[in-house]
């Protein structure tokens, strides 16, 4: 197993995963490159370039980073713990390459992500309170009982965002993204607990340095940003629930992911919730793109006036729609 996220171990990861998973493509739309341009005073001419993950397998970019860490395991038994787009990546990933997978779901998870990982893909669902500690401490004792019951090298749990198989396989995002767009200025991503990020920074900064790597957060969960202005990690308030609609990026950053944003994301900004909402609508609306919240955080980030007031020179603008799986019969601004 790689114990680096490096430009190499990204290429490998993807002829791995290459034939299970879609290249997916990168696409533009008039009206948000109207907002973009209007972001700033005087008004300047940008182009949004639109990397749609959101329609990838299991509707998120997830996929990629999962099936390239179960492709490396030797367990028969795979085990994480995540709010949705993760699990039905395990789920999938499990199901397709002939091993047992086993996920942890905080109890709030949405009930598509939920149908999806327990019905879709035939996983069995364990839910716990909805904090990360929660999460982490019921995935280890389940890794536990399953080595006990079957042997030590029969379970291992594969993180969400800090297994290094994971955060290579998130990176080869990057790899298609500047084989299809080659004049970008900038690459916005959302981020969570920043296994996408990390391996999106780490190539493109390997590739072509000049380009910027710019992170998306909600300001209910801003591990990244408090950890790039403290010059230290820093993560979101322990034993506590985060409310965001951004259900899917509301994680920390780890031991694995904050150096890689420390030494390759350039910038992060951070949005409320009415912005996010803003903007997945938005998406919705104008773009006719079916996109979460998690993915509104990057677009509302991408339009903003703070970004291209720091960043003037900014003209194309690659942003990644990390995932698309929201419930339709419970959207969560109906809430309000």
């Amino acid at each position: 197993m790689t114990d680096t996220v490096t430009l190499e171990h990204i290429k490998d990861a993807y002829a791995r995963i290459k034939d299970h998973v879609h290249r997916t493509r990168v696409f533009t739309c008039a009206q948000l490159d109207d907002r973009a341009s209007a972001a700033s005073a005087p008004a300047k001419r940008r182009k949004l370039y639109l990397k749609a993950e959101h329609e990838q397998k299991v509707g998120a970019f997830k996929i990629r980073g999962a099936v390239n860490a179960i492709m490396q395991s030797d367990a028969d038994y795979i085990v994480t713990q995540s709010s949705g787009n993760h699990a039905q990546a395990i789920a999938l990933g499990c199901k397709v390459l002939g091993k047992t997978g086993l996920v942890i779901m905080p109890s709030d998870s949405p009930t598509v992500k939920v149908d999806a990982v327990r019905d879709t893909y035939s996983c069995e669902v364990k839910f716990c309170v909805p904090t990360q500690e929660a999460r982490e401490a019921m995935s280890a004792e389940v890794v536990k009982d399953l080595r006990a019951k079957h042997g030590q090298d029969k379970a291992e749990e594969i993180h969400p965002n800090q297994d290094i198989r994971v955060v290579n396989g998130q990176g080869t995002i990057a790899l298609e993204f500047l084989e299809q767009q080659t004049d970008l200025d900038a690459v916005v991503v959302s981020i969570g607990g920043g296994g996408m990020i990390g391996g999106i920074a780490a190539y493109i900064k390997a590739v072509n340095p000049k380009i910027k790597v710019i992170g998306a957060e909600p300001e209910a969960a801003k591990s990244a940003y408090m950890s790039k202005k403290a010059g230290e990690l820093r993560k979101n308030p322990p034993n506590t629930p985060i409310n965001t609609i951004a259900d899917s990026v509301k994680s920390s950053l780890g031991a694995t992911t904050y150096p890689l944003v420390r030494d390759f994301v350039d910038d992060v900004f951070i949005v409320n919730d009415d912005e996010i909402e803003d903007a997945t609508k938005f998406m919705m609306e104008r773009a006719k793109q079916v996109v979460e919240p998690g993915c509104g955080v990057a677009v509302a980030v991408a339009t903003s006036k703070a970004l291209y007031e720091k960043y003037p020179d900014l003209v194309n603008v690659g942003v990644v729609l990390c995932g698309g799986n929201i419930d339709m019969s419970n959207l969560p601004w109906k809430k309000k």
